[in-house]
């Protein structure tokens, strides 16, 4: 296991170092608020040790109440997203939705969660649910180094065994094949009947989601390694980075864009693989970039901090945002940047221009290595979306309310999924995933 995986998804969570929120607080940024809860049974990923699926309805979900005293400012507000914003096209078939990472979503997800199923897949999960085109099948890559189809009622359709833990959303292309890797040190093509089509050994770890290519190709990071896969398997072009990389590549424009633990981020021609900009930022650059829709991008850095390139790689700003950024960040409609942080105070922070513009705080344990990972999806009337190391699902309201509250049975340290029809997948360290619909 690469040893940031190992910090962010294994290590303990450290004594408090300083005062916490009262766990009420956590209810709603905004006075009046109230959250729809729902609770599941906490059960390790060790005990799921075969698929199953639970279709429980749970009790009446509980209503939570905010604490007296709450903080309200700031929030996570911001203006109400513009309707003509670009959002990705189809279904949500790879991480964070499409090649630019944006994380926004054209469906509305839940207020009130009503549990539609919670299904054992046989491992801890701490990737994004990705699904077919026609979003009858989820795809599910387990740290047991398995992909799970799922079909939407949460039966098992086929399993591929990936040889070793994967931590890579799985990229669907149109035609319905499934690129997913592994820390094998190899790059899979499964067909949509769960045939696998090829292997392509990488010689290291596939940590990160694979990229799909408007030519076809699938652009793949195996630890340094950085290769372009034709439609047969074959590598058609390859380089080496300095330092590992450990952030999902994003494509702008006729560049592919990424960060690496060599403190610096990257910019390479598709078609060439000629490196067009190395921008140094000053720390590991563990935050996936997201690209805005002006061509520009947003990195995040162990240093606590965004920074905004231009397509050229110049640096336009950088903005401070209070923890460690080790997880992909998101574009919300009217140009904010919206990242996850780790402790001392974790939070969900929005970033508008060279400034924090609010910022939605969680329990924390007083240590860095605890937070918020997976990034922050925007459904169509502005809510937010996230998960936590806390075990929880978040739903933020445009005005700062946190509208919905669900407790898996471990960490949610995964962007969550939003389907057409409202369905917001989460999956979850305790090696379920769940379905969530509007009640």
């Amino acid at each position: 296991m690469s040893p940031l995986r190992g910090r962010l998804l294994g290590a303990p969570r450290a004594a408090s170092l300083v005062s916490v929120l009262p766990v009420a607080a956590l209810a709603a940024l905004v006075a009046g608020a109230v959250v729809a809860r729902v609770a599941v049974p906490r059960s390790p990923a060790a005990d799921s040790t075969a698929a199953s699926v639970e279709c429980t309805e749970p009790a009446a979900a509980g209503l939570v109440a905010p604490a007296p005293g709450s903080a309200r400012a700031p929030g996570l507000t911001g203006p109400t997203p513009p309707p003509a914003a670009r959002v990705p096209e189809g279904s949500p078939r790879v991480q964070h939705g499409d090649a630019a990472r944006t994380h926004r979503s054209a469906a509305v997800g839940p207020r009130s969660a009503r549990l539609v199923f919670a299904a054992a897949v046989g491992g801890a999960v701490a990737a994004q649910v990705t699904c077919s085109p026609d979003e009858q099948t989820l795809y599910v890559a387990t740290l047991a180094g398995a992909l799970v189809a799922l079909d939407r009622a949460g039966r098992e359709r086929f399993r591929v065994d990936l040889g070793e833990r994967s931590y890579t959303a799985p990229a669907v292309a149109g035609d319905g094949t499934v690129y997913v890797g592994s820390d094998a040190g190899k790059l899979f093509a499964v067909s949509p009947a769960g045939q696998v089509s090829f292997r392509v050994e990488l010689g290291g770890e596939v940590d990160v989601a694979p990229l799909l290519l408007p030519s076809g190709e699938v652009f793949v990071v195996a630890g340094r390694t950085l290769a372009w896969i034709d439609r047969r398997g074959n590598v058609v072009r390859r380089l080496q980075a300095k330092r590992k990389v450990f952030t999902a590549p994003a494509l702008a424009g006729d560049l592919v864009v990424f960060g690496a633990q060599d403190d610096h981020a990257y910019g390479v021609r598709v078609s060439t693989g000629a490196v067009v900009f190395r921008t140094p930022l000053g720390a590991d650059v563990d935050g996936s970039p997201a690209v805005a829709d002006d061509g520009s991008v947003y990195f995040g850095t162990d240093a606590g901090e965004i920074a905004h390139l231009a397509p050229n790689g110049g640096v336009l700003g950088r903005v401070k945002v209070g923890g460690y950024v080790r997880g992909p960040l998101s574009i919300a409609r009217n140009g904010d940047v919206v990242v996850g942080t780790y402790g001392p105070a974790p939070r969900l922070v929005r970033v508008r221009g060279d400034a924090v513009a609010g910022a939605f705080a969680l329990q924390g344990t007083g240590s860095r290595e605890f937070g918020v990972h997976g990034g922050a999806l925007e459904d169509a009337s502005g809510t937010l979306y996230f998960g936590a190391q806390d075990d929880e699902v978040y739903g933020v309201s445009p005005e700062g309310a946190r509208v919905l509250a669900f407790r898996t049975g471990g960490d949610v340290d995964a962007p969550l999924t939003l389907l057409r029809d409202g369905t917001l997948v989460v999956p979850s360290e305790d090696g379920r995933v769940y379905a969530l619909a509007a009640r």
